[in-house]
C-alpha cells in the first residue's frame, strides 16, 4: 500500500489541525480535493497554481507546493473562498517567494472591490465595497510608488494570481478558477513561468464534481482521471 499525505486548505487554515472538510462545509462552500499519486521511481515536487490562460505563461504563484515520494499519495483539499493580498518585494520577477502581507477575505460581489493605498511608509488595502458579479477588481491610488509592491488574489488564503502594483492602476481578476499542475523545483509561493516548464497539465472539475485524481506514471506521463480514486 502507498503511503499518504493529507494537507487540508479549507477554511483558511493551511493544513492546520482540526481543519476538516466538514468545517468548510459548515462555512457554506464545497471541499475541493485533488489527489496526486506519484507512481515514479523518484521524489517528485508536486505543484498546483491557478492560471486564467488557455496556455499559462508569464508570472505566476506557485499556490501550493509539496514534495512526494515514490509511491507515495498526497491529498490536498480546499475551499473555494477567494482573498485580496499584497506584499512589498520590489519588482515581480521569477524566484521571489509570495508572502503576503495582508490577506483580506473578498466574496462576490458584496466585498469584491478594493483600494491599495500607501501612507505613513506602509501599504494596506482600505475601502473594500461590492463590485462585480464575476470578478475581483483591485484599484491602486495615486500614492503608490513604483516597483515596489504586488498585488493580487488568492484562495484559501494563499496567492494565486499577481501583478506589478502602479499608481492609478486598477487591475481585474476573472472569479473563474482554472487550476494547472506541474513538476517543478519551486517552493510554496514561489514566483515563476510555467512556460517554461515541459510537463504543465490543466485540472479540470466537471459540473457537481470536486475531486480529481492525478497519477504521474513510471514513464513520466500524467493521467487525470475524475474522482478520488480509490
Amino acid at each position: 500500500m502507498p503511503s499518504v499525505v493529507r494537507i487540508n486548505f479549507a477554511d483558511h487554515r493551511n493544513g492546520e489541525p482540526g481543519a476538516t472538510a466538514a468545517s468548510a462545509i459548515a462555512g457554506g462552500l464545497p471541499v475541493y480535493e485533488l489527489k496526486f499519486f506519484n507512481n515514479s521511481a523518484s521524489t517528485q515536487t508536486f505543484v498546483c497554481f491557478q492560471s486564467s490562460q488557455n496556455a499559462p505563461s508569464g508570472l505566476v504563484p506557485a499556490w501550493f507546493v509539496m514534495r512526494v515520494g515514490p509511491r507515495t499519495e498526497l491529498i490536498f483539499s480546499w475551499q473555494p473562498s477567494y482573498d485580496f493580498v499584497w506584499m512589498e518585494s520590489g519588482k515581480l520577477a521569477p524566484g521571489i517567494a509570495f508572502a503576503a502581507v495582508e490577506v483580506l477575505p473578498a466574496t462576490l460581489p458584496a466585498s469584491s472591490l478594493v483600494t491599495l493605498t500607501y501612507g505613513s511608509e506602509a501599504f494596506g488595502f482600505i475601502d473594500q465595497r461590492q463590485g462585480q458579479n464575476d470578478s475581483l477588481m483591485i484599484t491602486c491610488d495615486g500614492t503608490i510608488p513604483m516597483d515596489t509592491a504586488n498585488v493580487g488574489i488568492g484562495m484559501a488564503g494563499s496567492a494565486t494570481e499577481v501583478m506589478q502594483a502602479a499608481p492609478n492602476m486598477t487591475f481585474t481578476f476573472t472569479s473563474t478558477a482554472r487550476y494547472w499542475m506541474t513538476l517543478a523545483d519551486v517552493v510554496q509561493g514561489e514566483i515563476f513561468d510555467p512556460s517554461k516548464l515541459a510537463v504543465v497539465v490543466p485540472l479540470v472539475f466537471e459540473p457537481n464534481m470536486c475531486a480529481l485524481t492525478v497519477t504521474l506514471n513510471p514513464d513520466g506521463t500524467v493521467t487525470v482521471q475524475n474522482g478520488a480514486a480509490a
